[in-house]
């Protein structure tokens, strides 16, 4: 049987697949990780990694091992995080993930409005993929996400906080520019960014584009929307984005209304079998006061 430390050493050379990559992760010695890889194999009688170009790839049994103990460490971060909290006697802590998106965007307004009114307040501030922030939720190691569009689960409770249409984002000095709103026909001659199919994203800009019986082939795909923003201020194409991060874009971009419009919803992730604090409340309603402030022409969400 593996114990705890056996498993740590698994999954940090799960993830960052070099040996020493990993010991500089768990606070461990390059031949300690090593020993201890073997250590595992021969106790369980099966190679957990091949070496290929000096990298670790994990087999098929390692890869079924890690994915069945990553909720015990999700469930360990958090009992740690909890203790820390005890031992520091805290008077109140705040626990907030975000996507990359919104931690540009609107994470830092939010962060403004909220730190004066409770200036004693711990903070802790990660950004994670929409499917680690959920996981992270139900394993209570945060209170609050931030999220658009996010995948349902029966135990994440979502709150609409804010609705409003997607922009077009183009290089500044496009042929775009002097439209007054762009359409998918516009965009025909035009390298498209878009967030990976299968994704509510996607789904949504395809919607739009199908409803102008317009075709969409996106040429670049992108998992975090400010990434594609990037490519945007490098003139490698446009891209149908929230206004939020188009907003948090550079003077290099130029941004058009979208039609057909295109709804998109920003939300409050929360675990569905914990009510929210005092203070995730606070922060709640200055995340919405954020929103108000960033984009004035908002619908609010219940």
């Amino acid at each position: 049987m593996l114990n705890l430390r056996q498993l740590e050493v698994l999954r940090a050379v799960m993830r960052l697949r070099t040996t020493v990559g990993a010991a500089r992760e768990i606070g461990m010695s390059q031949p300690a990780v090593s020993n201890a890889i073997r250590n595992m194999e021969a106790h369980l009688g099966f190679r957990l990694f091949d070496r290929v170009n000096n990298r670790l790839i994990p087999t098929e049994e390692a890869t079924s091992l890690y994915l069945d103990s990553e909720p015990l460490f999700l469930m360990f971060q958090g009992i740690r995080q909890k203790a820390g909290d005890l031992r520091s006697s805290r008077i109140g802590r705040v626990r907030v993930t975000t996507t990359a998106e919104l931690s540009e965007s609107l994470l830092p307004q939010a962060l403004r409005l909220f730190v004066p009114k409770h200036p004693k307040v711990a903070l802790s501030i990660e950004t994670r993929s929409m499917t680690e922030m959920l996981d992270a939720l139900e394993a209570g190691i945060t209170h609050v996400g931030l999220v658009m569009e996010p995948d349902p689960r029966p135990g994440i409770e979502l709150r609409p906080l804010a609705q409003f249409e997607m922009v077009c984002a183009a290089p500044a000095g496009s042929p775009l520019s002097p439209l007054p709103f762009v359409t998918p026909q516009d965009l025909g001659d035009t390298a498209l960014i878009a967030a990976p199919a299968g994704t509510r994203i996607h789904a949504l800009v395809a919607d739009a584009f199908h409803r102008a019986r317009h075709p969409f082939a996106p040429m670049v795909e992108v998992r975090f929307m400010n990434v594609g923003m990037r490519l945007v201020e490098q003139g490698l194409g446009a891209m149908v984005v929230d206004p939020l991060t188009a907003a948090a874009g550079g003077n290099s971009l130029v941004v058009r209304p979208f039609r057909p419009a295109a709804p998109i919803t920003v939300y409050a992730a929360l675990a569905r079998d914990k009510p929210p604090s005092r203070l995730v409340q606070s922060f709640l309603q200055q995340a919405r006061l954020a929103l108000r402030e960033v984009l004035p022409v908002v619908q609010e969400g219940a």
